[in-house]
């Protein structure tokens, strides 16, 4: 469902009664096509969401300040945040019959500017305008899309950035880059509702064919006019949303049903609602009561954006990720730097030798000396006694036996400084792989933008990320507290940092230790308090550490429990890296079933 001309006219309306004038003290990048304004108006803080996104483009009041979700600037956002942010919203408007909304700014320093949202399906865009020319004009903007002559004072706009780039040698046909003059969508044909006449109605009757739906009709021939409110004024005129044109017979139902949708938008007597589906969704939403749908639950809001935020919230795909732009970002931070990692790995790899190959260098040498004397001019290999079950051993043809020997020497102390040194490199670099292995999982863990901030502050803190200028600042959440049936505290780290805080600060030497088995994830502690803990906790306890691990998808995951006390940090190893002794397994299928304390 998109904002059709009558929903986007509410929403205007709505935002001139709360907004204007209202002073914008933030600016916020949501998502990759979706931004907002926190503004000040009436004593009240409130957030603006503007949309462009293709599939759902929407604009809307929001209850709650949005959440950041793209950590890189983008050009418009600068824009916004120098040509928008401490400027004053003095009007909000809408083209007649249109939808697009113009947002007007003054700024102290900068002057006038304008955002232009356009909610056209896949031809939407979010647009920052700068006056280009201005002229005088006499006209006064009136209400809710009926004249938008206050846009017309400005004769041109330019486009300092928007969201959506079309660019003329691409074949667009209504071109959209920074620089070039703002061209506003093409006119559309029809009729506006408040024009529609009797004679005008029986005119369009006589076009249509009469098999054809008659709210098609309405679609067609009318301005303004979305699906779902085309079958709403057939409903209230007819009775039946998917009457056919042929069966009209008078026309005047339908057009007092259509003089009572202008009525409400001369006047602004909304009365919003959300319609839910069979699958407990929302199915649509308008600022109209809608009364053709059935059997489906018509609820009222006190509100068009309440309405509009409730509807695309609830209809985002299961499992959408909120975080996903400031996620993604982290990941491919993560990816780098395993796979810088495991390269280093594989070359320190590949100059280790096996210690019987480096011995057998050694041997080598000490036999090409103790056997010099049978060594013939020109020999290409030696021979040693077959009950000494030793390999025939090379020799260069064009060096005499003592050069032979001395260089299976030096490649001996060669091989054996290369392992002597290059053993403790591979060990800090698999210290470091499990590490940022661990970072991964409490990412892919991260519940809010709080704990994908903790993981990036760990990759600015270990050196994986630089931030020029700034400080990464983490306030994740403390750990995650659970009660057992029986009443036993069980506590988890949400991240690296707090498993080593709840191994080592918080719980006690007696307390149960637990954790996913060669899987990065959660530390987990049973606070004991000197009791016994029972099989049954200890098996809530093993799930939650399997569901908060890397094994969270997998059918079962063994998990390794043990005193506290019997845990020790990994020597050179980063925050919550251990080592364990006299560790029972228990498999469990990874769940966590209770609420959260």
């Amino acid at each position: 469902m998109t904002f059709d001309f009558i929903t986007t006219a509410a929403v205007a309306s709505e935002l001139r009664s709360s907004l204007t004038p209202g002073r914008v003290q933030q600016a916020l990048h949501v998502d990759a096509t979706s931004y907002a304004l926190e503004i000040y108006g009436d004593r009240q803080r409130r957030y603006l969401l503007l949309s462009a996104d293709q599939q759902g483009p929407r604009v809307h009041l929001m209850e709650e300040k949005p959440r950041r979700g793209v950590d890189v600037p983008s050009p418009l956002l600068q824009l916004l945040r120098k040509f928008v942010r401490g400027a004053i919203l003095t009007e909000v408007s809408q083209p007649p019959w249109e939808r697009v909304l113009w947002l007007h700014f003054d700024h102290a320093e900068h002057g006038s500017t304008a955002l232009v949202i356009e909610l056209i399906g896949r031809w939407s865009n979010l647009l920052l305008l700068r006056a280009a020319r201005e002229k005088k004009s006499g006209g006064k903007s009136q209400r809710s899309g009926q004249s938008v002559e206050a846009d017309s004072a400005r004769s041109e706009w330019r486009i300092l950035e928007c969201v959506h780039r079309y660019r003329p040698q691409d074949g667009a046909r209504r071109p959209a880059m920074p620089g070039q003059l703002y061209m506003p969508p093409p006119a559309q044909e029809g009729w506006p509702l408040d024009e529609l006449t009797e004679l005008r109605l029986r005119l369009l009757l006589e076009q249509t064919p009469r098999d054809a739906a008659l709210w098609r009709m309405l679609l067609d021939g009318l301005l303004g006019v979305s699906p779902l409110l085309a079958r709403e004024i057939v409903f209230r005129a007819t009775g039946d949303a998917a009457t056919r044109a042929g069966q009209v017979e008078r026309v005047t139902p339908l057009l007092e049903a259509v003089a009572g949708m202008v009525d409400a938008l001369r006047t602004d007597a909304w009365q919003s609602c959300i319609v839910i589906g069979g699958d407990g969704k929302p199915a649509a939403f308008a600022p109209y009561l809608l009364t053709h749908r059935g059997h489906d639950q018509v609820e009222n809001v006190a509100s068009i954006s309440l309405a509009a935020e409730r509807y695309f919230a609830q209809r985002a795909p299961a499992g959408a990720d909120t975080y996903g732009a400031a996620r993604r970002q982290v990941a491919a931070t993560i990816d780098r730097v395993q796979r810088g990692l495991q390269r280093r790995r594989d070359s320190i790899g590949r100059e280790l030798r096996p210690p019987d190959e480096i011995d057998r260098l050694r041997t080598s040498g000490e036999w090409i000396l103790a056997l010099s004397t049978t060594i013939e001019p020109r020999q290409t290999e030696l021979e040693v006694p077959d009950e000494l079950e030793v390999p025939p051993i090379a020799l260069d043809p064009t060096l005499s036996p003592a050069d032979n020997a001395a260089r299976y020497f030096k490649r001996y102390r060669k091989a054996r400084r290369a392992r002597e040194f290059g053993e403790p490199r591979l060990a800090e670099v698999e210290v470091e792989l499990a590490f940022v292995e661990q970072l991964a999982a409490d990412l892919a863990l991260a519940e809010d933008r709080s704990e994908i901030d903790a993981v990036r502050a760990q990759l600015v803190d270990a050196g994986y990320l630089r931030t020029p200028g700034t400080k990464v600042v983490s306030q994740a959440k403390g750990p995650r507290h659970y009660t057992s049936q029986e009443g036993f505290a069980i506590v988890i780290g949400r991240n690296s940092r707090q498993n080593e805080r709840v191994t080592f600060d918080i719980a006690t030497p007696d307390d149960l230790w637990l954790h996913a088995r060669g899987l990065p994830g959660s530390h987990v502690i049973i606070r004991n308090g000197g009791r016994l803990v029972s099989d049954a906790t200890v098996q809530q306890a093993a799930e939650l550490a399997a569901y908060f691990s890397r094994g969270r998808g997998e059918a079962s995951v063994d998990v390794i429990v043990t005193p506290r006390r019997q845990v020790r940090r990994a020597p050179g190893g980063r925050p919550g890296m251990v080592m364990v002794d006299g560790e029972r397994t228990v498999r469990v299928r990874p769940r966590a079933d209770d609420p959260e304390v």
